[in-house]
Formats: structure tokens, C-alpha cells, sequence
């Protein structure tokens, strides 16, 4: 029989110190071993009985197990005990079976899917880490453990740091391995959560590329190249890769620490965005959202008489309406089928019914000049379908739109040449259609898509205009009776904004708001904190968290946020109402009547200058039923009611109010009239105001 290997014990484990060595390092082993207590396989993590070249190793290995045991998250290793025995010191860690990072390297460079998983991962382990008040300080390949079901997890505290700590430098090195180290690290400066995100761009770029980002022959020269800060861009070193993770990866390499992610919570918002923009498409050839102008002439008939001729008109409608859907500007020309007309796309049709089989061939021409003089053919495709008329035309006009949609992306994102941009002329038509959108009436909502629709097209790569008509969309959701459509295509906006512009604060909170409105509430939190991070002065990120919080109890911290988002836009009177509300629910009973006396002023003053904001007249009049002025407020409402008789929002506010009044009466009577008009009631029927209407049948047959 084969002889056994014998079998070690220490303290209350047992483990065959040969065949159980997982790894070592200068001053410690790590094995698998028996937890004989519990009757587990741990991580056995034994400090060497040798440490004297290292005086503070004992300390900084302390200092892993205190650190560590505060992180609980699935993507970082758990710490079960720390102890010591016969004079060594030792760390307990869950028992992780897969490979470390820097193991799967060597052997291949990460695809972009597989990239895209370990970056999510990574950085909601390393946004834990800061939130925690520390600085990992040796994030690297080494050590970033993939287990076999692809869960990455984030190893080693050893020489973690918290911010009110004071540094441990090793005896004769630097703290952390130089091959992914920030500038400021290798000269030894004080350090924050940028330095990580630098070695977080760094263990990407090697894993994506398969290359070093700071090459290098020796440890001074690997120093240089990094002070020097001019990495390879990724895609000088491998082809396929979507530009919006290069410049993702480059901007965590910054060699300016101010130009990085403020830290790993900002940077997994973005990596966040990246992925679900990749996933649905939006940024690649794949996007269901598209741009610019296409002519559609009347399709010709060449065989099949006046049932075909029916088929053609009705497939040119349906194609239009469906381009039009995915952002197109489309324009169906007159019967000549002139081409002297604005546009940047031209769309052939030749159609033919034999029988019930119809056969639609079409050709789109890319325009070389604004009115369409010069064209070059860019697509020609044939479709055919066979079936009922009434089923022909759906499934022609299916197939056509879905290949029509790959085409135009693919041509809208890789043009000829670059399209002109204007990026001064589409902030300012941005910001204009902001302060639009925010005066509340279905017809400012309008207006404002049209003036973010025209920044696009002065600058159509805008993550401003992107972002405000992502808000605009989620807005029109309540206008519109609830058509979760306008929901995805806000989504769809605000990720497209996001490709363009990973840090637009706007976008974060455009994303949150139709997560917000879908009910979402965890995912919308965590993209208006993300707008906060990249943005102090996002206002509307302040706001909408602050109101959310507030909805879910958490009065204490909903205040500070609405204080911020007045103390940025004082004349959006809507914030003073919610803050008086929390106040009151904190018993601040005297400051919540201060802030409403000043969001009375602010109105007051605000409405004089720009009398058609119905959404500052309506929450005047909220403020004003809150102090108990009901005179005041129902005069407010008959001006907002003269201002816009049919309009939906005014309507739903005018029954807010009531409500507080205790006008049960009136307030089912403008709720009703807010629904008929479009408003979807549903979705703000939880508002504090309409409690006095819950208990009426009326009320819940509104909100069913």
C-alpha cells in the first residue's frame, strides 16, 4: 500500500502541508486544511514563524483579518476567524475553488464578454471596499480569484488601509506591486480611492489585452513608464473591442488622479451602463434607437394590379411609423418621388404579388449632400413572405424594418465622413429644453422633446441631449396613460448618452428615473447616487432620491438631499414641498414652516418672471393648503386651471390639492379628469395626500 503523507495539525485544523499548499508568499503559506470544529474545508492563511525581516508584518496580517471580516459581499473572499497558535498567527478564509487572474493571462487574453463580467464584478467588490472607508492599495491579477462558475473575488487586505489610519510601509519595498501601481503610488504619496481605480484600469487593460500597460525590463524602468503615463490604447493591441470599455479602461489610468472615477462606486455605475448598453445593443449595430433623416417615395408596383398596389401603400405607412419609432425623422414623398428634398437617407421599394406570395425589393441610398442631389447605394435587399393579405404586409414590413435597423445603425455609426457637430449650439438647446420640460403641461413636455431633437441634430453625438430626452420619455410614461414603451426608450436614451459620455451625471439620473418609474426602486437609488458621485450639483438626482427616501420612511436621510437640491435650483418649488412634508414627519415642525414661507417666496417671485411654470403654480398651491391658507390655494388652482383647462398634469395637481384641503369631492372629481386626459393616476396614487380619498370605492376603482 502507498505510504500516507502525514498529516499536520494546527490549532483546530488538519491538512497535509505538501498536497494542501494553495500558495505562498514571502511571509506567509496558504493551505487547504479541516476545520475540525465545524467539519468545513477552509482556507487556512498561517503567518511564517520567520517574520523578522518584516517587524510589521504581524500587524499589517491583523490588520487583513480586521479589515476583511468588515467587507461582507459575494464578490470578496469572507474572513471566518483570525487567531493564533504556538506563537503564529493565522486568517480562516472561505475555501474558493478556481484560478486566480493572473493565471488565466497567461494563457489567453479575456474576451470581451468575459472582460465585461469580471470588470462588474470587480468593481461592485472594490465600490464595497471604499464605501467601507479603505484603500486596498495591491489590486492586481494575483489577486482576483475566478471561481468555475465565473463569481469573481476580490483577495488579499494585507495592506489595506483605512483613511483615518496611519501607513505601514514593508521593510525594503513599496507597499503594493509596482507592475499596476498609480503614479502617485510609485512616488510614494499619500493615497485614495483614485489610486485603485488606477489599478483597476491597469489589471483590465493586461487581461483584455494580454499586455502590460506599463512594460518595462527592470523595476526602475517599470517606474518611469508609469510616471511617464502614455499607455498602448487597447485598440493598438487587439481589434473588437467596443470603444466605450477602451475609454472606460483609459480613463482608470488617467495619469491626473482628477481625471479618474472619484472611485470604485462611480466606475461600476459606469461599467454597469457599458454592459446593459452592450447587451441591449444600444452603441453597436445592433441598437433599436437610430438617427437622422430618410425619404421614403411610393413603393412601385410591377405586378399584381390594385390588391398590390393596396399592399405597397400600406407597407410604405408601416415602415414609416416603425422607423419613426426607432428615432428616425422620416419624410414620405409625393407621388414623383422627388430626391430634391433634406435628408441623409433614401429609401427605394419595388413590390410584386403573385398569387400570395409577395416580394418586396428594396434599396437604400446614402445621401452625400443635404438635399439628396448625389446619392451612392449603401443596401439592396429582396424580401419575400407568402400568406393572407392582412398577414402579407405585417411579416414583409417585419423583416424589412429589421434588417433596415442593422443597416442605418451600422451606417449612422460608421459614416463616410464625420458628421458636422455643433456641441455649443446643443448644449445650449439642451439646457433650454430642460428648463422647458420642468414648467410641467403636456404641451411643455412636447416642446421639449422637439428642442432636445433638434441639440441632436446640431451635435448628434450630445450625452446632454441624449440624457434630457431620456427624462423627457420618462415623463411622457405618466402623461401617456403608462406605456411602458416610452419607459425603454428612455432607457435606451440614456444608455446611448452613457456610450457617448460615461460620466453624464444626467444620464444616471435620466436611467434612475425610468427605473423609478417601473418601480425599481433599488436600481433607481443606485443610478442617482452614481449622478450625486460624478455630479454635486445634479440637482435633480438630489431631488428625486430625496423624494424616493422620503416615500420609503427614511425621513432622516431624504432632508439633506432636498436641502442640496434647492440650495442648486431654488426655483424648482416642488423640492420645498417634499422637505416641509419630511420635516414634518422629523417633528421639525419650525423649520418645515421656514422652508415653506421660503418656497412661497421663491415661487411668488420665480412665477413673475416665468407665469406659465404650472409645475412651480401647482406645488405654490400645495405649499399654501400645507400652512392652512386654503383661499390662497384655490386661487392659485383656478389660475392654474385657466392657464391649461384640458391638461392631464394640471388636473392631477388640482386633485393633490384638494386632497390636502380635504376636499374629497373635488379631488375624485380632478382625478378623474386627469386620467381621462392621459394622466396615468396609478402611478402616483401612493402620494401621502391621497390618504384621506383610500378608503372610497371611487378612489380605488381610479387606482385599480
Amino acid at each position: 500500500m502507498p505510504r500516507q503523507e502525514p498529516r499536520m495539525r494546527f490549532s483546530h485544523f488538519v491538512f497535509d502541508p505538501k498536497a494542501d499548499l494553495l500558495g505562498e508568499g514571502p511571509l506567509s503559506e496558504v493551505y487547504r486544511a479541516m476545520d475540525e470544529r465545524l467539519g468545513r474545508t477552509v482556507a487556512l492563511k498561517i503567518l511564517r514563524a520567520n517574520v523578522d525581516i518584516d517587524p510589521e508584518a504581524d500587524t499589517r496580517f491583523a490588520r487583513e483579518a480586521r479589515h476583511t471580516s468588515q467587507l461582507e459581499h459575494p464578490n470578496i473572499a469572507r474572513i471566518y476567524e483570525y487567531g493564533s497558535d504556538a506563537g503564529r498567527s493565522f486568517i480562516v478564509m472561505e475555501y474558493l475553488q478556481g484560478r486566480t487572474l493572473d493565471k488565466i493571462i497567461k494563457e489567453r487574453a479575456l474576451g470581451v464578454d468575459e472582460g465585461l463580467r469580471i470588470a462588474v464584478q470587480l468593481t461592485s467588490a472594490l465600490a464595497l471596499v471604499h464605501r467601507s472607508g479603505l484603500i486596498h492599495r495591491d489590486l492586481k491579477p494575483a489577486n482576483v480569484m475566478v471561481l468555475h462558475d465565473g463569481t469573481v473575488k476580490l483577495l488579499d487586505f494585507g495592506i489595506a488601509r483605512a483613511n483615518n489610519e496611519s501607513g505601514i510601509t514593508q521593510h525594503g519595498m513599496l507597499v503594493g506591486t509596482v507592475l499596476y501601481m498609480s503614479p502617485e503610488q510609485v512616488r510614494g504619496d499619500e493615497l485614495n480611492a483614485r489610486s485603485d481605480v488606477f489599478s483597476l484600469g491597469a489589471v483590465l487593460y493586461h487581461a483584455l489585452t494580454g499586455q502590460l500597460p506599463f512594460p518595462g525590463n527592470s523595476f526602475p524602468e517599470v517606474c518611469m513608464t508609469i510616471l511617464e503615463g502614455k499607455p498602448k490604447p487597447l485598440s493598438q493591441l487587439r481589434s473588437g473591442l467596443p470603444p466605450t470599455f477602451e475609454e472606460f479602461v483609459m480613463k482608470c489610468m488617467s495619469a491626473d488622479p482628477a481625471d479618474r472615477y472619484a472611485d470604485a462606486e462611480v466606475a461600476h455605475g459606469v461599467i454597469m451602463a457599458i454592459s446593459d448598453s452592450l447587451a441591449s445593443g444600444a452603441g453597436t449595430q445592433n441598437s433599436s434607437y437610430l438617427s437622422g433623416r430618410i425619404a421614403i417615395p411610393p413603393i412601385s408596383v410591377t405586378e399584381g394590379g390594385d390588391a398590390a398596389a393596396a399592399l405597397a401603400s400600406g407597407t410604405r405607412k408601416d415602415l414609416a411609423n416603425e422607423l419613426t419609432r426607432a428615432g428616425m425623422s422620416v419624410l414620405l414623398l409625393p407621388g414623383n418621388g422627388t430626391r430634391d428634398t433634406e435628408s441623409d437617407f433614401y429609401l427605394r421599394g419595388a413590390f410584386k404579388l403573385v398569387g400570395a406570395k409577395g416580394t418586396l425589393e428594396l434599396a437604400l441610398d446614402q445621401c452625400k449632400n443635404s438635399r439628396c442631389e448625389e446619392t451612392r447605394e449603401v443596401w439592396h435587399e429582396r424580401i419575400e413572405h407568402e400568406g393572407e393579405e392582412w398577414d402579407l404586409q405585417a411579416m414583409l414590413v417585419r423583416s424589412s424594418v429589421r434588417a433596415l435597423k442593422r443597416k442605418l445603425a451600422e451606417n449612422a455609426l460608421r459614416p463616410d465622413e464625420p458628421a458636422a457637430r455643433d456641441p455649443k449650439a446643443a448644449r445650449e438647446l439642451a439646457y433650454k429644453a430642460h428648463g422647458v420640460l420642468h414648467r410641467g403641461m403636456t404641451r411643455h413636455l412636447l416642446a421639449s422633446i422637439t428642442l432636445f431633437r433638434r441639440a441632436l441634430e446640431a451635435d448628434p453625438q450630445s450625452a446632454l441631449a441624449y440624457a434630457g430626452l431620456a427624462e423627457a420619455l420618462a415623463r411622457k410614461f405618466l402623461y401617456w396613460d403608462g406605456d411602458e414603451s416610452f419607459l425603454n426608450e428612455a432607457r435606451e436614451h440614456a444608455r446611448r448618452a452613457l456610450a457617448f459620455d460615461p460620466s453624464c451625471a444626467e444620464a444616471h439620473t435620466s436611467l434612475g428615473f425610468a427605473y423609478h418609474l417601473r418601480g425599481a426602486t433599488v436600481d433607481a437609488q443606485r443610478e442617482y447616487r452614481l449622478a450625486i458621485q460624478l455630479s454635486q450639483n445634479e440637482w435633480l438626482a438630489h431631488r428625486l432620491l430625496g423624494a424616493l427616501l422620503a416615500r420609503e420612511g427614511n425621513y432622516k436621510a431624504a432632508s439633506p438631499l432636498l436641502r442640496r437640491a434647492i440650495a442648486i435650483k431654488p426655483t424648482y418649488i416642488s423640492t420645498y414641498d417634499h422637505l416641509q412634508n419630511v420635516l414634518n414627519h422629523l417633528d421639525r415642525y419650525q423649520e418645515g414652516l421656514e422652508v415653506a414661507d421660503a418656497g412661497i417666496g421663491a415661487a411668488r417671485k420665480h412665477l413673475a418672471a416665468v407665469p406659465d411654470d404650472q409645475d412651480a403654480r401647482v406645488h405654490l398651491a400645495m405649499l399654501l393648503a400645507r400652512m392652512g391658507l386654503q383661499n390662497e390655494a384655490l386661487a392659485e388652482l383656478a389660475k392654474a386651471r385657466d392657464l391649461a383647462p384640458k391638461d392631464g398634469f394640471t388636473a392631477f395637481h388640482c386633485a393633490s390639492v384638494h386632497a390636502l384641503l380635504g376636499n374629497a369631492v373635488e379631488a375624485l372629481d380632478a382625478l378623474k379628469a386627469a386620467q381621462a386626459r392621459g394622466f396615468y393616476v396609478r402611478a402616483e396614487a401612493r402620494n401621502a395626500e391621497f390618504d384621506v380619498l383610500r378608503g372610497l370605492p371611487e378612489f380605488q376603482e381610479l387606482v385599480a
